[in-house]
């Protein structure tokens, strides 16, 4: 869903630089991010943030720099993120830095070895899980975007959807998909129960 927001942003307004590789190591992730920028990574990672830095402080729109999945991302490379963030602090920031991912990023940047750069962080939101009312809404509007013209879950099966993801997005968007291709399988025009059980033992047995 990130990914898409930043393809919606307007380019001549904003300059983004988003990464959603959160498998990258030490000065791998702050490199791939300068390379996204389009520039070439210094032999050091200081220089190399610095950069980066220097590169958006020049640009005249806003920059964006956007790590997605970020709950995943090494604890050298969120250090690598707080170098970033170490510009002058009477200058005004050159981008905002945007770290996304479950709640376990939370808990890490409350670690004691983070405590540096999440003292940096100044605004914190949380996408609470959507209510079961949500996930009809949630449903539809994904089909719609695909080129459905109705909505394919009969009412029983958005209920157990919903009961098994506990409402969060992601978890609904998966057993969502699992329950369409079982329907498929099955030559169902909908959705219904038994096709949201079987993408559960599908999803089970993976």
């Amino acid at each position: 869903m990130l990914g898409h927001l930043v393809r919606e942003l307007d380019a001549t307004a904003y300059h983004v630089v988003y990464s959603s590789m959160s498998s990258l190591k030490a000065f791998g992730l702050l490199s791939y991010l300068v390379t996204k920028a389009g520039l070439r990574p210094r032999r050091f990672k200081g220089e190399t943030a610095h950069e980066l830095v220097t590169h958006c402080r020049g640009l005249a729109k806003r920059s964006l720099i956007i790590v997605d999945d970020a709950h995943l991302v090494p604890d050298d490379s969120l250090e690598d993120l707080r170098l970033l963030t170490g510009d002058s602090l009477d200058q005004k920031s050159p981008f905002a830095l945007v770290l996304a991912g479950q709640p376990l990023l939370r808990e890490r940047l409350a670690e004691p070895v983070h405590y540096a750069l999440a003292q940096r962080i100044t605004v914190r939101a949380r996408l609470r899980p959507l209510t079961d009312s949500e996930i009809t809404l949630f449903l539809d509007k994904h089909l719609r975007a695909a080129g459905a013209k109705s909505n394919l879950f009969e009412a029983g099966a958005v209920t157990l959807v919903f009961q098994h993801s506990r409402g969060i997005p992601r978890l609904t968007q998966n057993l969502a998909l699992g329950a369409l291709l079982a329907a498929a399988t099955a030559n169902k025009k909908t959705v219904d129960v038994d096709a949201v059980q079987q993408a559960l033992l599908d999803q089970e047995a993976t």
